[in-house]
């Protein structure tokens, strides 16, 4: 009976190993999917909202509008060389339609309580970007119940923004070319790891998969001997 409990643990530790590897195959196949539409759609170029592709995210975007700088959001915690900060966004108003455009990163005061001086840029500008769908990373903090402007966030939710700023945003974030000359530090990388970490990680879980089958081999073998 001793035997049997032990085979069936080390059955269900193996598979749990190897799925855990082959769930890491899977997210390497879509950081190379990711990676391929990355390099040919960014490489395509559009010049209205209208002339978009049903599925719009990498594809590159140029825009002529004005900024609203009354609701600048703030994405809270991005470090860059050490430094706290944030990603300065701001609505774009482009005819009747609405953008939330990534200048890039701003540093933060020394104190929480403060806030940066934030550029404004008036008239109409010329934007260009890649259009990238919001950051989606779980968070614990809850949304401020007090709205004050400029806005921390700690994700990009449109759709609480557009309900905040009362204006019909796109569903995707327009990522600010780092040549454009409105463009702040960029640290934005549309990838956060490669598929090559992935490829790395599934060896890793097969590989203890293989040690716990030897080792479950050998005890097994010593035992009946």
């Amino acid at each position: 009976m001793r035997r049997i409990g032990f085979i069936l643990f080390t059955v269900a530790v193996m598979l749990t190993l190897v799925k855990l590897g082959l769930w890491q195959l899977t997210r390497a196949q879509e950081k190379e999917a990711l990676n391929h539409a990355l390099k040919h759609r960014s490489e395509q170029m559009y010049y209205s909202l209208a002339s978009l592709p049903s599925d719009p995210r990498w594809y590159g975007l140029t825009l002529h509008g004005t900024f609203e700088h009354r609701y600048a959001v703030l994405l809270d915690n991005q470090i860059y060389r050490g430094q706290v900060g944030y990603h300065l966004l701001y609505p774009l108003k482009v005819n009747r339609d609405w953008v939330l455009v990534n200048l890039g990163w701003i540093a933060a005061p020394t104190y929480r309580e403060q806030l940066p001086v934030l550029p404004e840029h008036h008239g109409e500008l010329r934007v260009e970007g890649i259009i990238a769908p919001p950051s989606q990373m779980p968070t614990l903090a809850a949304p401020s119940e007090t709205l004050v402007w400029p806005q921390r966030v700690q994700v990009v939710d449109l759709e609480l923004l557009s309900q905040q700023m009362d204006l019909p945003l796109k569903p995707w974030v327009l990522q600010i070319d780092p040549d454009n000359a409105l463009a702040l530090q960029q640290t934005w990388t549309p990838v956060v790891m490669g598929p090559h970490k992935h490829y790395a990680y599934a060896v890793q879980w097969f590989l203890m998969a293989v040690a716990i089958s030897g080792l479950a081999f050998w005890w097994l073998k010593r035992t009946r001997a």
